[in-house]
């Protein structure tokens, strides 16, 4: 049962979808005037793994996301700039998909309407409020009565007595009360309008979510989202003239805490942004996902560079989970023992279960992170013991936390480490289910369940590999051999040409591929020819891998 905190009635509910099977989400996205900062990225992944979760459980989920292309911030920095609103909605709004598309194709929202495409339903909600009496036509302009809907207030807990001690007169002709909002903006010299029954003009803000979360997701759709900022009076007014002309409104609303920096919100009125595309350039996406899932959505979080940090050391902890459970498992012939702990399974099972039950306690993704890294310990705690020989090597064990892990990782949408597409397509395909008991063997290569050879494992480091023996991707680029098909480094130790390991390791590490250093040192070691092994691990060192001796060789991690 998936419980969920509706702001509307601050408590935890069971959610129950209003068509069974299938949940609609509609969460407000940007208004295109400047570039996207750290704060406005929450929202953005908060709601896109709410979807996940939901279509983990089986719902058909859809995510909507607006983008507010006619505004009055837009249409301000236009003139600014002496150009048209549209070149810099557009301009922002491309800037918008390129930075947000940074964090992966799985977070992207399934329909992005533009408010200056929903122009028809905005106008027509308008005209059934002024034809119900809840709003009125002044000089051109479209205002709604906010005293006309007896429940404002409900979803802010702000009283109309409270606002009216607040409210002040605004110079706008014809407003009946200082409390009344615009619906409609009456055209003004260079501003972009449109036809309306009350002349040329434009949507006010508010009217402009309700018509699009109506238009695509229907009357009393299941879940509104957005930041806390957007409670009073986005959200407040957008409950009032939608429930006003009688279409029943968002059934759940959730809202995720505000991101800080220097103890206040980050906002570019403040002028403490943190531009998205610069914390990118630094941490990449893994990282800030892992720094905003290892909060609960609707706490607070405090922006920093030492924050950002923690969430790397965070994930290079899970990172080299993985990588180690591919290790030992493709290395697996070469361990003094093998065979089944009792309770290991029972442990796999229990934090598969607990994973389940944090996500679906309100999407508690730092309870659920904290499942992944405390079954993460439990597996180091095991391979210390196997080092000692104080028991067997578990594959079945390690196979169950390597397959765990990744999955949920892809669950919360948070790139394996690698990147490697086919990475979590194994991942996915490998039999294990987050919150079931059901685990994979552990047996075979690292590439048949889990994390594929060569996107994960210690022997290749983090280059993809091909089965002819080419690097694949970006890292091909970067090295003479990339594109030389050689035999694979396990191979060439298996013949003993060590003299081929020792002209291409080097060169094979600018690919991201430290396998063949790795086979190198294994031979030094063996042999005991220590300073040529510690000339080997310097190399592997500054090229960016962690070297750790295993009784099974040498282990690579790749420094996030």
């Amino acid at each position: 049962m998936i419980r969920l905190y509706n702001s509307l009635s601050r408590q935890k509910e069971e959610f129950v979808p209003r068509e069974e099977g299938k949940v609609g989400v509609y969460c407000c996205g940007p208004t295109v005037y400047n570039l996207v900062h750290v704060g406005n990225a929450r929202p953005y992944v908060t709601f896109a793994v709410l979807r996940s979760w939901l279509r983990h459980r089986g719902y058909t989920a859809t995510l909507v996301e607006n983008i507010t292309d006619v505004d009055d911030k837009i249409i301000a920095k236009a003139q600014a700039e002496g150009r048209t609103s549209a070149e810099v909605a557009e301009e922002y709004t491309q800037a918008y998909h390129d930075d947000m598309g940074r964090l992966g194709d799985a977070l992207r929202p399934d329909l992005e309407p533009r408010a200056t495409e929903t122009i028809p339903e905005i106008i027509d909600l308008c005209r059934q409020l002024v034809s119900s009496g809840h709003a009125y036509e002044a000089e051109g302009s479209v205002y709604f009565r906010v005293r006309s809907f007896p429940e404002y207030g409900k979803l802010s807990r702000q009283r109309i007595e409270e606002l009216e001690e607040g409210a002040r007169v605004d110079a706008e002709p014809g407003k009946e009360d200082p409390l009344d909002f615009a619906i409609w903006k009456a055209a003004k010299p260079g501003e972009p309008a449109w036809e309306s029954p009350w002349g040329m003009g434009r949507p006010g803000w508010h009217i402009e979510c309700s018509a699009m979360g109506l238009r695509y997701l229907g009357a009393g759709f299941d879940v509104h989202g957005g930041g806390r900022d957007l409670i009073f009076p986005h959200h407040e007014n957008e409950i009032a003239q939608s429930e006003a002309a009688g279409l029943p409104f968002a059934r759940v609303w959730m809202h995720n805490g505000m991101i800080r920096s220097g103890g206040e919100k980050m906002a570019k009125s403040v002028g403490n942004i943190f531009l998205l595309r610069e914390v990118l350039d630094r941490y990449g996406p893994a990282v800030l996902l892992m720094y905003f899932l290892t909060t609960h959505y609707r706490s607070p979080l405090e922006f920093s560079l030492e924050k950002l940090d923690e969430a790397r050391a965070a994930y290079q902890r899970l990172g080299e989970a993985l990588e180690t459970a591919a290790f030992r498992l493709r290395t697996a012939e070469k361990a003094a023992a093998r065979g089944e702990v009792e309770g290991h399974g029972e442990e796999v099972a229990r934090a598969r279960e607990a994973f389940a039950a944090h996500m679906d306690d309100d999407l508690n993704t730092a309870g659920a992170l904290g499942e992944l890294f405390a079954l993460a310990s439990a597996m180091f705690r095991h391979l210390s013991a196997v080092d000692a020989r104080r028991e067997p090597l578990d594959t079945a064990f390690l196979g169950a936390v390597r397959d765990t892990i990744a999955e949920s990782l892809e669950t919360l949408l948070i790139p394996l480490p690698g990147s490697a597409p086919a990475a979590v397509e194994a991942a996915a395909g490998s039999g294990a289910a987050v919150g079931s008991g059901t685990a994979a063997d552990g047996e075979g290569s690292p590439g048949e369940a889990g994390v594929p050879s060569g996107a994960a494992d210690g022997g290749s480091g983090s280059a993809a590999l091909s089965e002819a023996g080419t690097v694949e991707g970006p890292a091909a680029e970067s090295c003479i051999t990339g594109h030389v098909a050689l035999p694979p480094a396990e191979r060439l130790a298996e013949d003993g040409r060590w003299e081929d390991l020792e002209l291409v390791y080097a060169e094979r590490l600018g690919c991201d591929d430290a396998s063949y250093a790795c086979a190198l040192r294994d031979h030094y070691r063996t042999a005991k020819e220590w300073a040529r092994a510690d000339e080997v691990r310097d190399a592997l060192a500054a090229a960016g891998f962690e070297v750790r001796d295993t009784p099974q060789g040498t282990q690579v991690t790749r420094r996030v």
